[in-house]
């Protein structure tokens, strides 16, 4: 709050100094009538020469040879520096300054050392600024420089050099204006300096310097700060209609109140807030300050107005609900939480659910308190630390369920925060809450590996864990963790068997693990004699052991094995994973089963390369087996537009007429949900065309054959055929003819 005063107040000097920029002494003795219209051109090519990395004084000099020897008119120049300085472009600006002296293009005046001095401190830096000021001729070291000078002080809360420089100004008679007297006021307010700033107060008195409005604002504000009421109260009176009130000013004087107790003054002054413009940042203030007053419906007035500035943050949430829960309106602090803070989209603040957690404590609610905390951690979107709501959770005498915090790690470790996981693990065992157990420490094994590496979590299970608890999960835990890479295979090998020696190879679990492993490594003779041993003990392999063993088979083109395995395992539910499809189905590619490979594959783009490859090696002998496999696979990657387009090429082998190829289509279709009576009716007409063209090819076929052996007995023309729109005449003896047709058309179906 001390640092918005000042920065207030800075704003304040560089407005007065600002202006001094167009009062100088001209060279030519020349004003222009408009100086700003002048420089558009110039300011265009500054515009252009800040985008492309040009120096503005290259830029300057162009402009001042186009001008051929004419007098330049240094206000052209002022403005534009005027107009940088107040687009922030300082050192641009500067540059511009510089230029102008270098060439001498006017005397220069007091204002314009003040002008060049704050474009210094903002470029290069106070230290640079106060060598300047040195260097400044002492008769033109006006009051607007010497002002500039104090408020640089006061910004930087240098109390000596702000009291020298201020003392200086007093012995050349440069106290004059409210402004230096403001910067002191503002200096001892931000360093709790009250009888300074009745000091400073008196003295323009005595000066007959005016206060202004700054001055008034600063001496209340003051007054508030250290609850001097009387005297706050008496100011404001004499300078009632006659200064305007800061927000700020108003928000402090209602805390002063507060302090003391009068409520109903404090509302008071709080209303009169309202009636000036809210800055957006006091909307949080406003609404802490009403919850101290007791004052329910203001607060939810007040939040009504902050929503409807769209610049709500997490800090108008805070000062909301800490208000509201100050008012006991727990029920109104947590529809708000769910209904707006919960999908605001805001960062997320941990602060804001442990304020509510806090007020369902207060109300005996310690079960809600406890779910929202379980909540609050597992939110992915909390990435700070936790323990600072592990400690809330745990204070006032809080009995920490096991079965909450062994619930809440897992989840964690369920969504892959392993970080928060180990850091509630760490919490509990440090703290003793409750007697861990075997399958507590094999958890805190998986999360130091996780979150710290192998080498810490060898180390706690090494040094840190209890012989008594190291049972079969802590050491299938570890097996796991060694058996994630091939570079520790000598030490999962010796874990596993250590397991063995302890009897603790009773399930699948340590054997998923190594078989894994060897499968990744291709060591696929290590895999079987796993899977012996195994069946020895009478372990079912699980679904995943399953996928490893037909994985490691495949990939060394044990076909006969893999098949064997996998028959028997379809009769297990078996499911094969991705990888496991994709790798059989290389296999089945490389030994030259290219159908077998479509069926297995479980990408389209892998089908459709593999269909192109057998439609390149089946030129002119197109099997309905390989349309069916296509069709077929496609179907089950739910790739029904390109089943249909297949089925459209496909063109029934000679003399015979596959009908489970359309029906395949055709029950996909009855089986969508909106069963597709066009697209059914579709695939039947095509059907019957295909099925009537394989007819009159297998006609003529006939035909081709009866005239062959008719030939030379003597026949006449008999019969005249038409089909597709081709007429063909058949010669021969009518009785032949006639039975081969039949013969013909009842063997075509």
């Amino acid at each position: 709050m001390m640092s918005h005063n000042l920065q207030h107040h800075t704003r304040s000097i560089l407005a007065h100094s600002s202006r001094t920029l167009l009062f100088c002494s001209y060279t030519n003795g020349t004003l222009p009538s408009s100086p700003r219209h002048s420089t558009t051109t110039l300011h265009s090519r500054i515009e252009a020469a800040s985008e492309g990395k040009t120096a503005i004084t290259r830029v300057l000099e162009q402009w001042r040879r186009q001008q051929k020897g004419k007098q330049i008119n240094p206000s052209m120049v002022r403005v534009l520096v005027e107009e940088l300085r107040d687009s922030q472009r300082f050192r641009q600006a500067l540059e511009v300054s510089d230029w102008m002296i270098e060439h001498k293009l006017c005397n220069l005046i007091p204002e314009d050392f003040t002008a060049r001095f704050c474009l210094i401190e903002n470029v290069l830096g106070l230290k640079e600024a106060e060598k300047f000021f040195e260097s400044v001729p002492e008769n033109q070291r006006g009051e607007a420089i010497y002002t500039a000078l104090l408020n640089s002080y006061t910004v930087k809360k240098d109390l000596v050099k702000a009291e020298g420089t201020f003392k200086n100004m007093r012995e050349i008679g440069l106290l004059l204006k409210p402004l230096p007297y403001n910067s002191m006021m503002s200096l001892y307010f931000s360093v709790r300096k009250r009888d300074k700033v009745d000091e400073i107060m008196r003295e323009m008195k005595e000066n007959n310097v005016q206060f202004d409005t700054l001055t008034v604002n600063i001496a209340l504000r003051v007054y508030a700060s250290v609850s001097d009421l009387l005297a706050m109260e008496k100011l404001l009176a004499h300078w009632e209609g006659t200064i305007t009130l800061h927000c700020l000013t108003s928000l402090d004087m209602a805390k002063a109140y507060l302090r003391n107790g009068f409520k109903v003054k404090a509302r008071e002054m709080l209303l009169r807030t309202e009636e000036d413009h809210i800055d957006p940042e006091s909307y949080a203030e406003l609404l802490t300050l009403y919850g101290e007053a007791g004052e329910r419906e203001d607060v939810y007035r007040i939040w009504d107005l902050y929503k409807m500035t769209e610049k709500q943050d997490n800090d108008g949430f805070r000062a909301l609900f800490g208000s509201l829960l100050k008012l006991n309106d727990l029920s109104g602090a947590e529809e708000i939480y769910y209904n707006e803070w919960d999908g605001s989209g805001l960062d997320f603040d941990v602060r804001i659910p442990t304020m509510l957690a806090s007020g369902y404590r207060e109300k005996g609610l310690v079960k809600k308190a406890d779910k929202l905390m379980i909540k609050t951690i597992r939110n992915e979107k909390m990435v700070r630390p936790i323990g600072q709501l592990l400690v809330e959770w745990g204070k006032k005498g809080n009995l920490v369920e096991p079965s909450y915090m062994r619930e809440l790690i897992k989840d964690l470790c369920d969504s892959k925060q392993y970080p928060k996981a180990l850091e509630a693990s760490t919490w509990v065992s440090e703290r003793n809450l409750f007697a861990l157990f075997p399958e507590d420490y094999a958890a805190r094994l998986h999360l130091i590996d996780n979150v710290l590496g192998l080498e810490q979590a060898e180390k706690f299970f090494n040094c840190s864990m209890p012989e008594n608890m190291k049972n079969y999960s802590v050491y299938s835990t570890l097996l796991t963790t060694y058996t994630r890479s091939s570079k520790t295979v000598d030490k999962a090998e010796a874990t596993f068997e250590k397991m063995e020696e302890l009897g603790f190879l009773l399930n699948s679990t340590p054997f998923n693990s190594m078989i894994s492993l060897y499968s990744e490594m291709r060591k696929r003779s290590k895999v079987m004699k796993l899977l012996e041993k195994m069946k020895e003990k009478n372990i079912e392999p699980d679904n995943v052991i399953m996928n490893h063993v037909l994985r490691v088979n495949a990939y060394v083109s044990a076909m006969e094995c893999m098949e064997k395995y996998k028959r028997e395992w379809e009769d297990n539910n078996l499911k094969l994973e991705v990888r496991t499809m994709d790798a059989i189905a290389k296999a089945y590619e490389a030994e030259g089963s290219t159908l077998k490979a479509i069926e297995i594959t479980s990408s389209k783009k892998e089908v459709y390369r593999l269909w192109d490859a057998y439609k390149k090696d089946s030129v002119g002998d197109m099997s309905n087996e390989g349309y069916r496999s296509v069709i077929r696979s496609l179907l089950k990657l739910d790739d029904v537009k390109g089943a249909q387009e297949v089925f459209n090429e496909w063109k029934p082998e000679r003399y015979e007429f596959d009908s489970r190829i359309p029906s395949l289509l055709i029950s996909r279709y009855c089986e969508e949900e909106k069963y597709n009576e066009v697209k059914t009716r579709d695939v039947m007409k095509l059907s019957r065309k295909k099925r009537r063209g394989l007819q009159f090819e297998l006609f003529k076929d006939v035909c081709v054959i009866l005239t062959a052996t008719s030939f030379g007995v003597g026949f006449v023309p008999c019969m005249v055929w038409i089909c597709g729109g081709e007429t063909i005449t058949v010669w021969g003896s009518l009785g032949v003819v006639v039975t081969g047709i039949v013969l013909a058309v009842t063997n075509s179906f």
